[in-house]
Formats: C-alpha cells, structure tokens, sequence
C-alpha cells in the first residue's frame, strides 16, 4: 500500500522561507524549551519546565512495546506485565498497606487511576504519573525512581502474580462487551496476513490464568530495556537539575547485550476489498467503516515542513467530508444515524494509516448507508471540494490555531507530553507554538484547493480498502452479506456521478440588532473579584476576569423551573426536548447554514432544560466575544422551527433507540433508574409510540417559555474578560431579552419523586460474557452546604480507597469499583452515593456482603487514618488546581450567585480538620437514614 508521499506541498512551504532556504528543504524546527537527549544505554528522555499548573508535574514512561510482540504462547504478558508494574519494585517493596508505588504516590495526592495509570496497546504501552506536586520534597526524586523501576526493576513475584491474575481476568470480563467482541471477528479480515489479526492487547483468559511466572520476566527482561523507552518528564521544576538525575538515575541501567530486533510488523495489501459482516446480540446498533489504507509515512518524512501542510491537508479533508454528511442528516430521510471522516492511525497499528469512513445504520438501511459513504468517498476522488468548503474550513482550523497561538503561555503540562509521546512512538514533529504559527499562517493560505483535492484523490484509492459492518444479530437479515457488499463496492466504482454543489452563506447572524436595554445597578464582590449587573429587564450578569487562558470566555447561565414546571400531558415533548429544540437552527439559518456563517468563529452556546432548572452554556474567543452574544441572544429569541430536520431526527430515534433494547448495559441502566424513580416512565428512553406522539410545535412552545423571561436568569461570564467591552454587549444583547421584569425561582418539588426505604431488584438475563453487574445506591437528606459538600468528596475517595483495597486487591473480584456521589440543591436538599461493580455471577453475593461490611464499619468506627490522611492530601492538591481553572471558577461563581454557597472559603482549614470522628459521624447521618437500593443483573 505504498502510497508516494509527492512533494506537491513542498514548492509553497519553499516560497514561505525563500529569504533564508532558498536551496534547501525547510526543515520543521524543534521546540528549544525541551530538552531532548539519549543516554549511552540507548534510553530517550525528554525534559521540559512548564509553569502550568503550579507547582505540578508528570512523568511518563513510553515503551515500544506491546501486544504484537508477543508469540502466541505469550498472548496477553504484554498487558499483564502493565499492571505488575504496580506492585513491588526495587525501590518500592510492597509492604502489609498494599502497593508501594500506589501507597507513597496517594501520600502525596496522586490518586491511583486518575493520576496514576497505564495502557498497553498492540505496539507501544505507556505508563504515567500525573500532578506530582513539586512542592512536596522528595516528590521529582521519587517519581524519576518509580520510572526506574518501571524500566528496570520490577520484582514480579510468584505471589503476585497470581494475585493479579483474577484482577485480569475480571478486567477481561468487564471489558467483554459487544464492540470487543465484533473488533475480535474482524481482526482476521482487517489484519489479514499478519499477527495484528490475533494479538489484542488483553489477551487469552488461557494463557492468562495459566503462564509460568518466569514466562513473564523473561518477556520483561527481553523487551524492557532502555533503547526502547523514552523518559518524559513535563512540569513546575529545574530543568537542568532534573536533567543531571535522569542521567544519573537512568544512565545504570546496563545498555542490552545482543537485545532482540524490534521488528515492525506490516499489514499486507490487498488489490480486492477485505470486507468482514459479523454480528453481537447484544450490540445495539449496525455501523459501516470504510477504511483507505496506506503506509504509515516513515519518521525521516515528518521532519521537513511539506509534513505540516500534509497534515493541513488531511485535517481538511476529514473536515469537509465529515460537513457533508452533517448536512445530509438534515434531510428528511437521511442516509445513515450518523457519519463521519477520519484519518490516522488504521485501528490502533503503528506501521499503516488510514482514511476512514464510519456511518451508523438506520434499521433495514444498511444498503443505503454503504451506498452514501462510498458514493461521497468517490464524488470528492473524482471532482474534490468546492472553493466555498475549502474556505470555511480553512477558517475554521486558522481560528483554531490562532487561538492556540494566543494561549501559547498556557498550555498545561499534558499538551507537551501528549506531543513528546508522539514524536518518540512515531516521529511526529514538536515545533513550538510560535514557531508552529508563524510558518503554519504564512504556508496555509497559500495551500491551493488544488493540492487538497489531489492528496484526497490519492487516498481513496481502489486498492487496500478494508469494509466492515459491525451490527445486531436480530437485524442481520436486513444486512447485505460480504459478495453483496463487494457487488456494491464495484457498482460504485463504475458509476457517474455528478460534483458537490454547494451553497454559500454571506449573511450576518443578526441582520437588526435589537433595542437596547440598560444596566440599571453595578455591585463590586471585591473579595471574590466578581461584578455583578442588574440589568433593565431584570436578569443578572457576573462577570470574573482571570488570566487562566489569554483567550478563553465561558458563559453559564441559571434559572428556577424546568420540566417540573411543564404540563404532564406532553411528557414525549419533555423527552425530546433538548435535541429536537437546536436541529432547526437558529434566527433564519439552519443547522447546516449556521454552521457556515460561523466559519472561521470561535463561539458557541446551548441550552438545556433540565428536571427543575433551565440553563444556557456557550464559550468564545475574546475576539468572538460579539459572536457569542448575538448566539445568546438568538437562543433565547430565535430557536428556528425546521420541519425537514426534526423529521430527520425523528427517524434516526425511531431507528436506533429501539434497537437499545439488546444491550445489556442499557437494560441495567434503565432497571436501576426505575429503582430509583419508582418505575417513573419520564427517566425512560422514548419509545416508537412517543416519538410519533410528539408535536413539535408544542415542543418549541414548552422550550421557548423556559427561556420567555430574562428576569429567572443568572449570566455568568469567566475568563479574559474585559467589563469596558463587555457592557455594551449586554446592553444589547441581554439587557434585550424579552421579560416580564419578575424574577421567579419556581419549581415542583414533585415532579420526580425518588425511592425511599429499602428496595431490591435481582433479575437474570442472557448474556454473551458471564458476568454479574450490581449496583447500590444510598440516598436521602443533606444540607447543601460547603462543609457537607468536602465531607462527601472526601466519603466518595474514602470508600474508592477501601473498595480498591478489599474488593480488588484482597479478593481479587473485580476490575474495579465505580463510586460517586452527588450533592443536590433541587428539588429538596439532599444526596446520592452510588457503588456499581462488575464479577463473576458466583461471587456477586460475596462482594455485595463485602461492601456492605465496609459501609458498615464506616458508618460505625469511621475510616482508616492513613487513607484519610491520602484522601485529603488528594483534595488540598485538586482544590489548588481548581482554583486555576476557568471551569470549576464559572461553576463555583454561579452557585454562590444562585444558592449562597461559598465552595472556597476556608476550603483549606475545612478539609485539615476532616477526622475520623467526623468522618464517621457524617457517614452514620447519610447511611442511617435507611434509603438503600440494591440491582443487580447476573446471566445465571
């Protein structure tokens, strides 16, 4: 599949630089603030100081090496190796706390699967350490020994291991799902002719619960060595002094004698189509991928700059492919449920890429579905792309990049690690962002559409395609199987079809702006930096400026009602209402045609009305703050009725929804959400019937009335906002909303009641993978406060920790342990915390009486002291992020405008006095209330 990589960008990033490069190719600069180098054991580090966040770093090991290395009696070490990588090592013995690793990072607030993690894929696996606090002595030390013993000195225990191997194989069972199953159907096909058709990275359960543990460390010992790691350290530090240890700390590790090769398999071609039909009960929906391969482009080619405009180029034509089939969902009988253009990575392997096309099959429309995505692959290999798309696209990604660019000094330390890791697996080029933008913004616009259109056309190309269909085993009759599929393939190839006519909007959002309104009273919250407009029709606007992001503005908008507030005669209408409510468009565009008129903008808002409140969301640029307005203003005043669209959505629902029905996932969810909400219809998916109950004028009525009155509402804007620009759009854009000047914070408290008592649902069902899924949820009163909301926080960590502990790692049961929790306001003050967990069927009682018993003696004698001391170690060092980010700023902003609440005062002091008595006082108070629900689904 060797597709020529043709120097036909090369001649316009040549004339950028004809001052200084007149006679050479331009070569893509690396970044100076990152210290590349290679150690004389063949190991790679990359070392950068990044201010962002404070005080923080992470700290990743990148191996060459995964599942495809392995031979077929080794099939899943590569995986199991990833997880002893969390027991004991060399530096961090495992002691009677449980993982040493794990036990010192949770002592320094980094909590184990959210900053502290891996992956093994089928050529690499990867292993991080997140938000190291930097400020903590010893931390930078420690991290930079944890990656060493990663590298070097894993002790791999007989005990150990195969204490993991009940972990693994509980991993196996909850991953088992439908999609597993069919990507392991097609693998055959797909990767036919090499050894990617059998090496998916979790492995055989045979081999798994049954390999010699020196299996294991001799296939650690061969192919973890340092000439295949690289060593990636990004954060708050001393660069050079880092540097010094990585070379001291990395630089004894023995450079490998005789080391086996590393060989890169490839995939072969194939001149006629690999076409695969396989089928899953329990998959809920078909969907087609049409995949263009070609050869991975090697590492020396990504390091001259025709490699950006290649990039550029790709993302171009995933761009306008993908605006085509957006626009052909707006039909009334549209295609596919949904499609989309993609390039990268041929499903996860290194040496191949891929254009492909994925399309989700409307019921008894696989024919169709198949027949548009081949036919829009061939229309754009045979005429390309309009001027009119390439120019909006075009817009859209300089938008993007200048956006980028203005934030250049705030870019988190994950942005440079992500890179980092790409540059060391597959050669991806790390130019700075400046220098990114400077040569990006002088070559884009000279890109020809020309030059776009042929790189497409050598894409879609009649060799190397791969077509799969994914679907229900119930609709496989209505599939077409693999001749009928290659019988398509080859009409659609001889076909004439016509070029993409497309439709070009140059029109203002708002072609009359609105009367203004006025700002009536200014109140300055000096202590929390926050100014607060009255505005002449009643509603209020909080606006915090924060040097967070240059060039980011987010918006959130609240007010009192809801659906609790709606007639109970249009409950089909409630259930449709956020998606059916924004397919029309907004003002006098469509969907499709405000797509266009936003070209080039970076701005956006939505609303949603929610059980007993309505709110509005949206972001911009600080250029596109305008934009951002005249939207908020035309989603209050203009949500455009489109017949044609929301008969289109309609038919994707009526398609898709009922075919949920075979997924067991949805049938668990939907039975504990009926626990919950008494059997409640309105927590119900629509069915059929309700969706063609709905009328759709009715629907926009009910929508259209929660947002009637500016009055109900609270405005906040947070971000690089200037108040001196900002006042007279919201005196024209906001202060213009239509109101009846009263404010109104009603609601019906009874619009959905929740369960209380004691209430279980056991049920069996057939399942393709044995497995046991339960969930228990507590619920009851709690006041909304800040002192309850820490304790919460800190009784959802505890009860992760101790599930971890004594479900995964004592009795080795299951994966893991899902908990959260959730504080409410509305309807009633209260909360909910929620343990959902995946076994074997035979062992659901067991672990169900095991939780219970932690629960139990938390509510009794309170937590584990040195899990407490992790858990608010943990929460001192995230509230220290927060307290930078614009998200967690709006959110905490607004619910002190709406309901009083000061989440940040004394945050600090609240959280060290947290005891075990307290503690245990708070659970006791929750779990006493007697407000308990137990479901669970077994297949035997």
């Amino acid at each position: 599949m060797k597709m020529q990589f043709k120097h036909m960008l090369l001649g316009l990033a040549v004339l950028c630089f004809t001052a200084t490069k007149a006679q050479q190719m331009p070569t893509v600069p690396v970044d100076k603030q990152v210290r590349i180098g290679h150690l004389e054991n063949g190991l790679t580090y990359y070392i950068r100081a990044n201010k962002l966040p404070e005080n923080r770093a992470n700290f990743y090991i990148v191996q060459r090496v995964g599942s495809i290395l392995e031979e077929e009696n080794q099939r899943g070490l590569a995986h199991f190796l990833e997880h002893m990588a969390f027991h004991g090592s060399k530096h961090f013995p495992e002691d009677q706390t449980g993982s040493g690793i794990i036990s010192y990072l949770e002592t320094i607030g980094v909590k184990f699967g959210r900053n502290l993690n891996a992956y093994t894929g089928m050529d690499e696996t990867v292993y991080n350490i997140d938000d190291v606090p930097t400020d903590r002595r010893g931390a930078v030390d420690s991290c930079l020994l944890i990656l060493h013993d990663w590298s070097n000195s894993l002790f791999l225990r007989d005990k150990d291991i195969d204490k993991e191997r009940k972990v693994i194989h509980e991993e196996w069972r909850t991953r088992r799902s439908a999609s597993s199953r069919l990507i392991d159907s097609i693998a055959p096909v797909i990767f036919a002719g090499s050894k990617y058709a059998e090496r998916m990275p979790i492995g055989l359960m045979s081999v798994v619960d049954h390999f010699k543990p020196k299996e294991l460390r001799d296939y650690y010992h061969k192919w973890y060595r340092p000439d295949l790691q690289a060593i990636i350290i990004v954060g708050d530090f001393d660069a050079e002094q880092v540097e010094k240890d990585v070379k001291r700390i990395f630089g004894s590790i023995p450079k490998p004698v005789n080391p086996a090769e590393r060989v890169y398999e490839k995939i072969p071609d194939n001149e006629a189509p690999a076409v695969a039909v396989v089928t899953d009960k329990e998959q809920p929906t078909g969907y087609f991928m049409v995949s263009y391969k070609r050869d991975a482009l090697p590492k020396e080619q990504k390091t001259v700059i025709d490699y950006l405009v290649y990039d550029f180029a790709t993302d171009m034509i995933d761009r306008m492919l993908t605006d085509r089939f957006q626009e052909m969902m707006q039909n009334q009988n549209p295609p596919f449920a949904y499609a989309r253009a993609s390039n990268g990575s041929f499903f996860g392997v290194a040496t191949t890429d891929a254009m492909q096309l994925a399309g989700v099959i409307k019921p008894g429309q696989a024919d169709t579905t198949l027949l548009t995505l081949l036919r829009e692959a061939k229309r754009v290999h045979d005429f390309g792309f309009t001027p009119s798309e390439y120019e909006r696209a075009k817009a859209d990604w300089l938008s993007d990049i200048e956006k980028l660019y203005n934030e250049r000094d705030k870019q988190k330390n994950n942005y440079y690690v992500q890179q980092y890791v790409e540059h060391f697996l597959l050669g991806e080029p790390i130019p700075s962002l400046e220098e990114y933008y400077q040569i990006m913004s002088q070559v884009v616009p000279s890109v020809p559409l020309e030059a776009i259109n042929q790189l497409a056309a050598e894409f879609i190309s009649d060799n190397n395609r791969a077509v799969v269909l994914m679907g229900n085993e119930e609709q496989r009759p209505t599939y077409p199987t693999p001749d009928r599929i290659r019988k398509i393939i080859a009409q659609v190839d001889g076909e004439h079809l016509t070029a993409y006519a497309d439709k070009s909007i140059n029109e203002p959002l708002i072609a009359t702006l609105p009367t203004k309104g006025k700002i009536t009273k200014e109140e300055k919250l000096t202590d929390r930096g926050v100014t607060v407009w009255t505005l002449s029709n009643g509603a209020r606007v909080a606006v915090k400026k924060t040097d967070f992001k240059k060039d980011e503005i987010l918006l959130a908008g609240f007010a009192y009602g809801g659906k609790s507030l709606m007639d109970p005669r249009y409950a089909a209408e409630q259930k449709l209402m956020d998606d059916a409510s924004s397919v029309g468009g907004l003002g006098k565009f469509s969907a499709t045609d405000l797509k266009k008129v936003l070209a080039g903008k970076n701005a956006d808002v939505s609303a949603s009305i929610s059980e007993y409140n309505q709110s509005v969301g949206g972001r911009s640029s600080v250029k596109d703050l305008e934009t951002l307005m005249q939207l908020l203003y035309l989603q209050f005043t203009a949500v455009r009725k489109d017949e044609t669209a929301y008969a289109a959505l309609a038919t994707r629902l009526k398609g898709i929804l009922p075919m949920l029905a075979n997924n067991p996932d949805y049938a668990f969810n939907d039975s504990v959400m009926m626990a919950i909400y008494k059997g409640n219809p309105l927590m119900r998916i629509p069915t059929v019937k309700e969706i063609d109950a709905v009328n759709y004028d009715k629907l926009l009525d009910l929508f259209r009335a929660r947002l009637a009155n500016a009055a109900d509402y609270t405005f906040t804007f947070v971000g690089n906002v200037d108040e001196a620009a900002l006042r007279p759009l919201v005196e024209q854009y906001v202060a213009s909303l239509p109101s009846n000047g009263k404010p109104s914070k009603a609601f019906n408290k009874d619009y959905l009641p929740v369960r209380k008592g004691q209430f279980e649902n056991h049920f069996s069902r057939q399942l393709e993978t044995e497995k046991a899924t339960t969930s228990i949820y507590y619920s009851g009163d709690m006041a909304y406060t800040a002192d309850n909301l820490i304790l919460l926080s800190a009784l959802e960590q505890l009860f992760n920790m101790e599930f971890v502990d004594k479900i995964r790692e004592k009795l080795g049961g299951t994966y893991g342990v899902s908990v959260s929790s959730n504080a409410q306001k509305l309807p009633t003050e209260g909360f909910s915390l929620q343990f959902q967990y995946d076994c074997a069927p035979d062992r659901r009682v067991e672990l169900t009486n095991a939780m219970n018993q932690v629960s139990e003696r938390m509510r009794k004698t309170g937590p584990d002291a040195v899990m407490l001391s992790k858990v608010k170690e943990y929460m001192l060092k995230q509230h220290a992020d927060n307290l930078k980010e614009n998200g967690y700023t709006l959110r905490a902003t607004w619910r002190y405008l709406v309901f009083g609440i000061d989440l940040n005062a004394d945050y600090e002091k609240k959280v060290n006095a947290l005891t075990i008595e307290s503690v245990r006082d708070f659970a006791n108070k929750l779990l006493s209330q007697g407000n308990r629900i137990e479901v669970s689904m077994s297949s035997k």
